[in-house]
C-alpha cells in the first residue's frame, strides 16, 4: 500500500515595497563576491562605515542582530560591490538587493587611477559612495515592507500518520550565516566554510536545500529553521540556527 506524507502546508502572503526607505537594516558580508578573500582591502569595513554613515544600520553577518530582523532575511537589505575594471582604472560600485536578489539602490561607479589597489578600490569606494548624498535616505517605518502570514504542518485527512520522522535533531550552537548568491543561498560558518547551498521556491520561506551528497528542503517552522530529508527511507529533521 503506497502512502503518501503531506510534509507541510506553507501560506505566505505578502505586501513587498521596493523604496529603500522601507529597509533600515543593510547586512555587510565578510566577503564580498568579487573576491576570495575575507575584507579585502578593508571594504567590507568601509562598506558598513559608510552605510552607517547614511542612517543605516549596518550589520555583518557574523554580528549579532536585533530578534526581529534576525530570522526575517526580507526585512534587511544585503550588500555587494561590483567592479568595471580596466587596465588603466579601478572601478566599483556599491549594490544593495532585496531578499530576492532585487536590486533596491545601487550607486554610480566610483573610479581610482592609482596603481596601488588597496589604495585605488578604497579611493573608487569612496566616489561611489557619493552617490548616497543624492539618495536622501530616512527610515520611513515600515521594517522591510513584509507582512506574512504562516500555517504550518498540517496532517491531510485520511493520511497514514507519519510515524517515522527521525527525532534526533542536529541541536548544535553554532551558527550559520546566509549569503545572497544567483537564485538562493550560500550558507557558511564562522570560518567563513560553505556548508549547504539553498535555492529559492515560489514561497519566502522554503527553500531546495543541497549539502553533501543530501537534497532536502530547508523550512521555517515557528521562526525556526530545519533542514528535511529522506535517508535510508526514513525523513530526517535537522534544526539550522540560521541567520539571514
Amino acid at each position: 500500500m503506497k502512502k503518501f506524507f503531506l510534509l507541510f502546508v506553507l501560506i505566505s502572503n505578502y505586501i513587498y515595497s521596493q523604496n529603500i526607505n522601507d529597509y533600515e537594516y543593510v547586512l555587510v558580508p565578510a566577503k564580498f563576491s568579487i573576491f576570495k578573500e575575507n575584507n579585502k582591502f578593508r571594504l567590507n569595513s568601509n562598506v558598513k562605515l559608510l552605510l552607517q554613515k547614511y542612517g543605516f544600520k549596518s550589520h555583518f553577518a557574523s554580528d549579532s542582530v536585533p530578534n526581529e530582523i534576525a530570522n526575517t532575511n526580507c526585512k534587511k537589505l544585503y550588500a555587494d560591490i561590483e567592479k568595471d575594471n580596466n587596465f588603466f582604472t579601478t572601478k566599483v560600485k556599491i549594490v544593495l538587493r532585496d531578499c530576492y536578489g532585487k536590486i533596491i539602490f545601487q550607486t554610480d561607479f566610483g573610479a581610482s587611477k592609482e596603481k596601488e589597489l588597496v589604495i585605488a578600490y578604497n579611493q573608487a569606494l569612496r566616489e561611489a559612495g557619493k552617490s548616497f548624498d543624492k539618495l536622501n535616505y530616512r527610515y520611513n517605518g515600515k521594517n522591510g515592507g513584509v507582512t506574512e502570514t504562516v500555517s504550518v504542518i498540517k496532517q491531510a485527512e485520511n493520511e497514514t500518520p507519519v510515524t517515522n520522522v527521525s527525532s534526533t535533531t542536529n541541536t548544535t550552537e553554532s551558527f550559520y550565516f546566509a549569503q545572497p548568491i544567483a537564485n538562493g543561498y550560500q550558507i557558511v560558518d564562522m570560518e567563513p566554510k560553505i556548508i549547504m547551498k539553498l535555492f529559492n521556491t515560489s514561497e519566502k520561506n522554503v527553500f531546495i536545500a543541497q549539502k553533501e551528497n543530501r537534497t532536502g528542503l530547508v523550512i521555517s517552522i515557528n521562526g525556526q529553521w530545519f533542514f528535511e530529508y529522506y535517508e535510508n527511507g526514513k525523513l530526517v529533521s535537522e534544526k539550522l540556527k540560521l541567520r539571514f
